[in-house]
């Protein structure tokens, strides 16, 4: 930490509050940069606001300044542009993380609303952090990584706390350039200042704010950075604790709010009583880890030392002299020895104890290590047909994320393989062959803690294979097609039929997978027209299309013929009818001009017998015949022929009053179709069922009832049950005394 004497100087205070953004990829944890700063923004945001208002008269904010009452300001580039600020003394600036990440939850509270708590909380114990300025961002418009605005510059005469609470977490989270922002400022001022920067994750606008301090230090900019991680991966601590480090400052983790609390009263303190003295002595450590390990491999440190709650064992390169940085590391609070894991790259080494020293972290002891190559090898035939399965023997590391890919040839990327297999686990394996011919790589990738390295290349050559369709290429609809083929035959190949010229692998108007057999039976379309036959291959980078033959597929004569042009209700009449008789096609009789496929009255299929046999629905009116065929495509109506239903002669002769409870006779006449009958329901009833008394109308048979038990008024009824349900087609009055 650069010299200064408490009160001497001004200070700003960056409160970046970042959120963790991160993607698991085949084992390998990916971080995005910008959700740095967008957390810490509601943070010190927050802090700011229970300062109180500035005890001491201050400038008016500058026409860049955001007015709490005016609408949206449009953003200044954080690179391009500098801010304008006012010269003279500067205490303390806020940089406030307003992302959508500061949404998250820890302990069922948002940490927006944690981080205001926390800096109302310190600025209650310190008022003399009220007169910060404040800089926000991500608070206005998504994916806008120049979302950056002043909102008022230290002492300015704008409520600082009623500012940060109308910041409403939306976009990303430009740490670095906000970092760059707050640097320029402070080079216009031309006075020193201590930058705080509370952050929950990392850069998510394509910047490295590492190097960014470095550089920031490097034109000798005179401010220091303090930086509180908020429930930080260790990787992700490890990338923002550099700039605390490059700039004489202090890397503090918190998991939650209590600890944040004390973080920021921590950072509080050291601002308020100057810089710390030189580090003393007043630790020490050894480690004992083995003298080399693979590349990848994890292995175990032991330890003395310390032991102290963040203290931890890290693997740097060799010659690497900041406290952060590391390839490796594992927290020495866990009892027993520390796990590491070799990096990708072969190379000497440092295996090195941190100590988390009330001064800041601090090296107690080291111990050199060797990186060496893994013996590693790969046994595979040296071409392979695309699609095809290509068997792959392996020796190497076999540590957990470790795979065998396949890529195109001098392809370096770890993210676009055309196959892969994990090895762990098994002594040989299988990938499927990309399905576009030509030259690429079989590859062992090793899965280490600095990433993804590629240890291991076979060439290989993906070659043509032999694609055949033979089949009728003139059919007639409602016809099944047989296709005799040859081809990889891979999992998921199948043979489909499109119209003529289709080039999308979907879409298909029929399809069958090659694993049926050989030959296949397609179902073809259900319209006449040009279609396409064709072999899809299904490999590990998509569906390709490797043969395609053209079809002609030609109509035919469709018709539906019934033996009377009308009939009673119920009534079975012979149809006679015309067409391919598929298994699934059926005549069917629907209201006049009824379009649709479903919702039918009365249904026969074909396959029974032509001419078939059908009923009549229970409603008279005007309805259609038609044939309906089935076909890979859906249903259709080929024929159509229009058919009467008329009424049924029914008659009821009953007593007109009854004795309750007694029986009594029904003389009746009507179809008596199987499972018609007569009833007795109370006045009124409409169902078809709930009724008191009931006996089917077997034709020649008087009936028998029982009257009901109730004296009242009844109705007697003759119910037809038809095709499509049961109806009411006679009724007669019935007084029960």
């Amino acid at each position: 930490m650069k010299g200064w004497k408490a009160g001497s100087r001004p200070r700003i205070v960056l409160l970046c509050w970042m959120w963790r953004q991160t993607r698991v990829n085949k084992g390998r944890l990916i971080m995005s940069h910008s959700r740095i700063v967008v957390a810490g923004y509601a943070a010190i945001a927050l802090l700011i606001d229970a300062c109180g208002k500035p005890k001491v008269p201050t400038p008016e904010v500058p026409p860049t300044i955001a007015d709490e009452t005016a609408g949206p300001v449009a953003p200044a580039d954080p690179v391009d542009v500098a801010i304008e600020m006012p010269k003279g003394p500067m205490q303390v600036m806020v940089v406030m993380d307003s992302s959508g990440s500061m949404w998250g939850q820890i302990d069922g509270r948002s940490k927006r609303d944690i981080a205001s708590d926390a800096v109302r909380t310190l600025v209650a114990g310190h008022p003399g952090l009220g007169e910060a300025g404040l800089i926000a961002y991500g608070h206005r418009r998504k994916g806008d990584c120049k979302d950056i605005e002043l909102m008022r510059s230290p002492g300015a005469n704008v409520p600082l706390a009623e500012s940060v609470g109308k910041l409403v977490p939306t976009g990303k989270t430009p740490l670095t350039a906000a970092v760059e922002t707050a640097a320029e400022a402070l080079d216009i001022q031309e006075t020193p200042a201590t930058v705080i920067l509370v952050t929950d994750g990392i850069e998510t606008c394509d910047a490295d704010p590492c190097a960014a301090a470095a550089a920031l230090e490097a034109r000798g900019i005179d401010f220091t950075v303090y930086v509180v991680g908020l429930g930080l991966s260790v990787d992700e601590g490890r990338q923002v604790a550099c700039i605390a480090e490059e700039t004489g400052g202090k890397f503090i983790e918190a998991s939650n709010a209590d600890e944040l609390s004390e973080a920021l009263e921590s950072v509080a303190g050291a601002i308020e009583s100057g810089p710390p003295e030189a580090a003393k002595d007043t630790a020490t450590a050894s480690i004992d880890g083995p003298v080399s390990v693979e590349i990848g491999s994890a292995f175990n440190v032991a330890w003395e030392g310390p032991g102290t709650e963040s203290d931890y064992i890290d693997l740097v390169p060799l010659g690497h002299d900041l406290a952060s940085g590391e390839i490796s590391r594992g927290y020495t609070k866990q009892e027993g020895d520390v796990p590491l894991r070799a990096p990708g790259t072969p190379g000497a080494y440092l295996l090195r104890y941190v100590w988390a020293a009330p001064q800041g972290r601090t090296v107690l002891a080291t111990r050199p290590i060797e990186v060496t190559d893994a013996q590693v090898a790969l046994i595979a035939d040296p071409a392979v047909g695309i699609g095809d399965k290509l068997t792959v023997a392996w020796r190497g590391p076999g540590n957990d994320g470790d795979y065998v890919d396949i890529v195109r040839r001098g392809d370096t990327r770890t993210d676009d393989e055309k196959a892969h297999a994990y090895v762990k686990g098994r002594d040989t394996l299988v990938l499927n062959a990309p399905g576009t011919p030509g030259a690429y790589d079989l590859r062992y990738v090793a899965l280490a803690r600095d990433g993804r390295n590629v240890i291991r290349i076979l060439p290989l050559e993906v070659t043509e294979t032999k694609v055949d369709l033979a089949f009728n290429p003139s059919a007639i609809l409602g016809e099944t097609l047989t296709v005799d083929w040859s081809g990889p035959g891979a999992p998921g190949d199948y043979i489909d039929i499109v119209p003529r010229g289709h080039k999308r692998t979907s879409g298909e108007k029929s399809f069958a997978y090659t694993k049926g057999g050989n030959p296949l039976d397609l179902n073809l379309p259900g319209e006449a027209g040009e279609y396409d036959v064709r072999y899809v291959l299904q490999s590990s980078d998509g569906r390709t299309v490797l043969k395609s033959v053209p079809l002609t597929l030609s109509d035919r004569r469709f018709a539906v013929s019934p033996a009377q042009a009308s009939g009673v209700i119920g009534e079975t009449i012979s149809v006679n009818w015309t067409g391919p008789g598929n298994d699934a096609d059926y005549i069917d009789i629907v209201r006049r001009g009824f379009d649709r496929t479903s919702g039918e009255k009365s249904k026969a299929y074909v396959r029974t017998d032509n001419p078939l046999s059908i009923r009549l629905p229970g409603e008279p009116g005007a309805y259609d015949l038609r044939y309906v065929f089935v076909s890979s495509t859906g249903r259709s109506v080929k024929a159509v022929n229009p058919i009467t239903v008329t009424k049924a002669d029914v008659t009821l002769d009953t007593p007109e009053r009854i004795d309750a409870g007694t029986h009594f006779t029904v003389n009746w006449t009507g179809p008596g179709y199987a499972n018609d009958y007569i009833d007795v329901v109370a006045e009124g009833h409409t169902g078809t069922t709930g009724e008191l008394s009931y006996a089917y109308a077997i034709e020649g048979q008087v009936l028998s009832l029982k009257a009901p038990d109730r004296p009242g008024t009844y109705t007697v009824r003759y119910v037809l049950q038809g095709p499509d349900g049961r109806k009411v087609v006679k009724t007669r009055p019935l007084q029960v005394d």
